[in-house]
This record gives structure tokens, C-alpha cells and sequence, in this order.
């Protein structure tokens, strides 16, 4: 599975940005609705904060900096948002289940790519 990950390095990165901007899109639109309820509020905050943390990350893994503590938390909240995406179908109306299930499992795969801590290849990181 390293293998994988190491072979596929800015694929995941550029699936962090991607989120990261989406995330921080999907925030501005739904500020724009004016009766939210509390936990729709809490989920767009979680979301924001998601999106921070993920920004941070790709930010941190282009430049070679790879903090523990980062990972743990990115992967950790995206394996937790991938299984609640995952159950998304049993409890409410979704448009689509097979991309519902394909972006849940991609969300996973994202929280293993930073549980494992992947560092690019020896031979890519150029002394700076």
C-alpha cells in the first residue's frame, strides 16, 4: 500500500488543494443561507476547519515539511468523513449513490495516504 501512495505522491496532493478549495467554495455559499440550523452551522465550521487543515498540509508536503501531529489529524478526520459520506445513503436522499460511494472511498483512501505519513522519493526532493 506505501507503494502505492509513494508511486501516486502528487496525485494526493493535488487531491488535498482540490478539497481544500471546494471545501472553502461550499463554505462561502452556504454562509450565504441565513436559517441554518445549529448543525448545519457546525458542519459548514468542521468544513472550514477541514479545508484549513488540508491547505496547510499540501502547502507543508510540497516543501518537504512533513509534521506528525498534521497527518494524524488530517487522516484521521478524513477517514471519519469518508465513513459518514459512506452512510449517507441509509439515512438521507442522495443524488447519485455510485459517486456518493466513489468520493466516500476516495475521502478514505486520502486519510490512509497521510495515516501512513508518505514522504516523496528520496530522489525527488532537490537540496534547497
Amino acid at each position: 500500500m506505501r507503494q502505492f501512495y509513494q508511486s501516486t505522491y502528487y496525485l494526493w496532493i493535488a487531491t488535498k488543494a482540490i478539497f481544500a478549495i471546494a471545501g472553502f467554495i461550499s463554505a462561502i455559499n452556504t454562509l450565504g443561507i441565513s436559517n441554518l440550523t445549529g448543525p448545519e452551522k457546525l458542519a459548514n465550521f468542521i468544513g472550514v476547519v477541514y479545508a484549513i487543515l488540508l491547505a496547510i498540509d499540501a502547502i507543508n508536503s510540497l516543501s518537504g515539511n512533513y509534521p506528525k501531529y498534521l497527518k494524524y489529524i488530517n487522516g484521521t478526520i478524513s477517514v471519519l468523513l469518508g465513513i459518514v459520506i459512506l452512510a449517507l445513503p441509509f439515512i438521507a436522499n442522495v443524488i447519485s449513490i455510485p459517486v456518493t460511494v466513489f468520493f466516500a472511498a476516495w475521502i478514505i483512501l486520502l486519510g490512509f495516504f497521510d495515516l501512513l505519513v508518505i514522504k516523496r522519493k528520496p530522489s525527488e526532493i532537490v537540496n534547497e
